[in-house]
């Protein structure tokens, strides 16, 4: 009878004061962090394809197209990369008008995510098992952005 007024209780006080008792993953950063620690991502390369072979590993994706605003690709990992930059960027502009203040567009389909996040005039295209955050897709972005920069490919 305790037990059950006390439960009652707390759903009560948990849904009005919109309490919060998540955790922090950490047994998800541990295995991240030795994920990190087993493996070394040299992306020192002039190879592009290489480049973003390590990328791939290093960020844990399936795939990676880059696209400029209006559907142009500009680096792919796989083989339909004019297909998928069009597609991605015709489906982030719709997004855009409906909804000016968006970020980053999420889709989960067959059991992976496509992930279209914008950065600067470009897009990015990402396809994975698993969501990356918008932290880790700025990283991903940036790191391409500097690699194109330092290779006039942009």
């Amino acid at each position: 009878m305790f037990k059950t007024a006390k439960d009652l209780v707390k759903k009560f006080a948990m849904k009005v004061l919109d309490l919060d008792d998540t955790v922090k993953p950490t047994s998800h950063l541990k295995l991240f962090e030795d994920y990190l620690d087993k493996f070394e991502f040299d992306t020192n390369t002039p190879d592009v394809m290489k480049f973003l072979g390590v990328l791939k590993k290093k960020h844990l994706v399936d795939d990676i197209v880059v696209a400029t605003q209006n559907g142009s690709a500009v680096v792919s990992t796989n083989g339909n990369s004019v297909t998928k930059a069009v597609s991605g960027a015709a489906m982030f502009n719709y997004i855009q008008s409906e909804h000016p203040k968006s970020e980053s567009v999420m889709i989960k389909s067959d059991g992976h995510w496509n992930m279209i996040f914008p950065d600067k005039d470009k897009l990015y295209i990402v396809k994975a098992s698993s969501d990356l955050s918008v932290i880790e897709l700025r990283s991903l972005a940036k790191e391409i952005d500097v690699f194109l920069g330092a290779k006039n490919l942009n």
